[in-house]
């Protein structure tokens, strides 16, 4: 296993790290801790710094899972969003990752607010908003699926990104009619969104270990 932490703000999207929501519709008592991170692709250290980490995730797989060879149609953790989200103008010009919290999502990340205290706070996690975050790195293989995983151990909001949205709100419905909803509010809205099957699958379009 191993671990980066950004030193660049990156974005949270279709984030249920404060509660944790069911992934599968065929297993609604399953339910994750998860979170997608979006890294701008101009953000050359991080983007190197996740290739490093995933390059040495799969070297530890190839020894101790895969009997020294790397099997084909291995699955990526980093995805590109511009070819694989085209319509969304959030993903455009960003790398992102589809992350769990520790133990395959059952545990909620260590989540911190701006002055490095725990929070719980939707003012602080919630969907778009500029973040810190640790993340791990580890080969899987499991029911016929090899690949690299990542997980999110950490997270330390910096309290600061337009909250995301893909479905009406109350917020969105005042802003229709032009009335204002206060910051803190829309952040509540918001980060209970619900992340579709899409948000959570994850993709092998690209070579996990390229730098």
């Amino acid at each position: 296993m191993s671990k980066v932490t950004t030193k660049n703000p990156v974005r949270l999207s279709y984030t249920n790290l404060l509660t944790p929501r069911a992934q599968d519709s065929e297993k609604p008592d399953v339910l994750t801790y998860s979170t997608a991170i979006l890294i701008p692709k101009s953000d050359t250290d991080t983007v190197k710094a996740v290739q490093a980490a995933i390059k040495e995730a799969l070297a530890e797989g190839v020894i101790k899972k895969w009997a020294g060879k790397t099997p084909n149609g291995l699955r990526n953790p980093l995805r590109d969003g511009d070819a694989d989200r085209p319509d969304d103008e959030v993903y455009a010009g960003m790398w992102f990752i589809n992350a769990k919290g520790p133990k395959g999502g059952q545990e909620k990340p260590i989540l911190l607010d701006s002055k490095g205290n725990l929070t719980d706070s939707t003012d602080d996690i919630y969907s778009g908003v500029e973040a810190r975050v640790q993340l791990q790195f580890f080969a899987y293989d499991k029911a016929g699926n090899r690949g690299v995983g990542a997980s999110v151990s950490s997270v330390l909001s910096l309290g600061v990104g337009e909250p995301l949205a893909n479905a009406v709100t109350e917020s969105s419905a005042r802003n229709e009619f032009g009335i204002s909803t206060p910051a803190s509010k829309a952040a509540a809205d918001f980060a209970g969104d619900k992340p579709t099957a899409e948000a959570v699958t994850e993709s092998d379009d690209s070579d996990p270990w390229a730098s």
